[in-house]
């Protein structure tokens, strides 16, 4: 849900949407404070793109550049939905990029340690260069399969109340017990109120699919440990059509690598991260329930 307040200086009503809402940071003396919001959880825990788009706003809050470039974080423990504390150092302020680090800690200890290096961002129509490979190929929005809010086996999701999800009919072999067999994702991501597109959102997006493990037939909870997102464009507004692969599941490890396309057919976010595979639930075999797709914490 989205609320309106009335702008003084243009007499307009601005829109305050649900992201903003979220991601909000309060500067208080020498440090900030936020709320870690329920609602963009899975099963409880705080989706990691969220904390990533929270953080780095309080580090654009001391920086004097406008832009995130590049977004690194290290996931100490799950932070609990309520009161956070945010501890932001300017590291160099320097012509063209800031460099920051910003700590999320309740209760005085430490959930995420993030390095931001922000700067200045263009919406070109044009790459100096790219590689030849465009967009990954997906179905149609309108064939995809949709992400609700409540797993059949008991797990809420709620920040699929926040984000439409719609996942390529080639990701989701686990929702019928019948997984790939790959570390592979593939599906549209937007904000469900229309909320416009910045690098704020290509954080969340970058982590709004669910995780690739999922396709291995591993579905469970995939706690990210490191999580790096680079910044190439600003996008532009509509759906993000989001690619996951990984390349090794290893003791109970796999990696990601995520792009976002935005419908320009424009590269604009790079990720990667590290996260665990959590067997406690696999499908594989006959007779196994259907799912929903959401995305990890």
């Amino acid at each position: 849900m989205r609320r309106r307040i009335h702008d003084r200086h243009s007499g307009e009503e601005a829109r305050i949407y649900d992201f903003d809402n979220a991601t909000a940071v309060t500067r208080e003396g020498g440090g900030s404070r936020a709320a870690v919001d329920a609602g963009w959880t899975i099963g409880g825990r705080p989706n990691g793109g969220y904390l990533l788009a929270l953080v780095t706003r309080a580090a654009l809050q001391a920086a004097r550049q406008p832009h995130p470039l590049a977004v690194s974080a290290q996931f100490v423990s799950p932070p609990s939905p309520g009161p956070a504390e945010l501890e932001t150092t300017v590291l160099r302020a320097g012509r063209s990029v800031d460099s920051l680090r910003v700590a999320l800690l309740q209760d005085g200890q430490p959930c995420l340690e993030a390095l931001v290096s922000a700067g200045s961002l263009e919406r070109g129509e044009q790459p100096v260069w790219a590689a030849a490979a465009g967009p990954p190929e997906l179905a149609p929005v309108e064939d995809c399969v949709r992400g609700q809010p409540e797993l059949p086996w008991g797990v809420r999701v709620p920040i699929l109340e926040h984000l439409d999800v719609r996942l390529d009919p080639s990701s989701v072999g686990w929702l019928k017990g019948d997984p790939s067999g790959s570390l592979r994702m593939l599906g549209w991501v937007r904000f469900a109120d229309g909320r416009p597109l910045d690098p704020l959102a290509l954080l969340q997006a970058a982590d709004a699919l669910p995780p690739a493990s999922f396709e291995l037939g591993i579905v469970g909870w995939a706690p990210t440990v490191q999580m790096s997102v680079w910044l190439r464009s600003l996008p532009a507004d509509g759906w993000l059509r989001c690619a996951i692969h990984g390349s090794l599941l290893e003791s109970g490890w796999f990696d990601e690598q995520v792009e976002v396309w935005d419908e320009r057919g424009r590269l604009v976010a790079q990720g990667h991260q590290l996260a665990g595979a959590r067997t406690d639930r696999q499908v594989g075999g006959a007779g196994r329930p259907p799912g929903q797709p959401g995305p990890r914490g």
